[in-house]
């Protein structure tokens, strides 16, 4: 009788993940930006705030799971004719769609270099990113709580998001390029 019971414990071992802890991202030391090409010869960016999320970490301090959410109708380029037009229907339709979600499928790697695949939700479409990240520091507060810094990295074409907006000058050149590069700096604090 023993023996069986050894062995489901083991198995039950096995199955089980050996250490989890939850992070919440700490949205006042998170910040998500963008980079788009601006009549093909310059490059502007913009702020997208990060209002909420979690972060699973592994023994390793690995994620083992994110979920980000961003609030599309607070998008700051420091040009408010241009986040007026960035939040009206030709663009994100805020009103329609005040939020963008981020959801990882899948992580692969190491804490100093890792590749973070999953599901971004914008202007109500959903389609897979591949981000490049790794682990910048991890420290431990007067309070006792950890904290764990992260940056990540990636491109992605607008409009696979139905961002179509495609208007262009007289010689023909974007206004608003295509490819937009995605910089995210976090901070989870545990919980």
């Amino acid at each position: 009788m023993f023996r069986p019971l050894l062995a489901a414990a083991f198995v039950a071992a096995l199955a089980a993940p050996a250490f989890a802890a939850d992070y919440a991202i700490d949205p006042n030391h998170t910040q998500a930006t963008f980079t788009v090409t601006h009549l093909a010869i310059s490059r502007v960016s913009g702020k997208v705030p990060v209002t909420a999320g979690t972060v699973v970490l592994g023994a390793t301090d690995l994620p083992t799971a994110v979920s980000v959410t961003f609030s599309a109708k607070d998008i700051d380029t420091q040009s408010a004719d241009r986040d007026k037009d960035l939040r009206s229907p030709d663009w994100f339709e805020v009103d329609k769609f005040p939020t963008m979600t981020f959801v990882s499928k899948a992580i692969t790697g190491t804490p100093q270099a890792f590749t973070m695949v999953g599901d971004l939700t914008m202007h109500g479409v959903t389609k897979p990113v591949t981000l490049s990240a790794k682990t910048i520091g991890k420290m431990t507060d007067a309070r006792g709580r950890t904290h764990v810094g992260y940056t990540a990295t990636g491109t992605l074409d607008r409009r696979e998001w139905g961002l179509n907006w495609g208007h262009t000058t007289p010689g023909g050149a974007l206004i608003a390029g295509n490819d937009v590069t995605l910089d995210i700096n976090v901070e989870v604090v545990s919980k």
